[in-house]
């Protein structure tokens, strides 16, 4: 029986039918690719581990030197935006203005999969509580957090001020999903 929403094999962007026989699913993509990306988005406001790799753009200075960050931990998935209580409390306030559409990209699955430019981004909130640890790797090689933030630039190194209550990662750069 074919499944009335199309589905975008977000790993290499072949559109696909979601069906019930998942053989026909893996002719098109990886099995573990999906099973990843369907443990997202059948968790409904629960807990997920996810490990993820984000790449960051050296200083002129260090031109041609590959940066990447693998995150790992344990976050919400399936949350609207707007329920949250920090979001709540910013309008009740005046802090903050009523939740708007998204700033860029549109839905492919609310409130899990964002696509935009071709890409398909994962939204996903920071946990309290939960530990996130990530290691650092300068043209492969790991480092320490303060040897990769020397190859930044100053503003780029320089931690955020803001709390951070979503972040979207790019489908590709999923690691692993528990």
């Amino acid at each position: 029986m074919l499944a009335t929403q199309p589905l975008v094999c977000i790993f290499n962007r072949i559109p696909i039918t979601t069906m019930s026989n998942t053989t026909s699913q893996n002719s098109l993509m990886n099995t573990n690719s999906m099973d990843a990306i369907s443990k997202i988005t059948d968790a409904k406001g629960q807990f997920v581990s996810v490990s993820f790799r984000s790449t960051k753009t050296p200083a002129k200075a260090f031109k041609g030197t590959v940066l990447e960050k693998v995150t790992a931990g344990t976050f919400r998935a399936g949350i609207n935006f707007a329920n949250l209580s920090s979001v709540k409390e910013g309008i009740a306030t005046g802090e903050r203005g009523e939740v708007q559409s998204l700033p860029w990209g549109n839905w492919v699955k609310f409130p899990y999969l964002i696509e935009n430019k071709g890409e398909t981004y994962i939204r996903l909130y920071p946990t309290n509580g939960c530990k996130v640890s990530s290691t650092f790797f300068v043209n492969g090689k790991e480092v320490s957090k303060e040897e990769f933030n020397s190859f930044l630039t100053p503003s780029d190194a320089k931690p955020s001020d803001k709390p951070l209550e979503c972040f979207t990662i790019k489908a590709t750069n999923l690691i692993s999903v528990s």
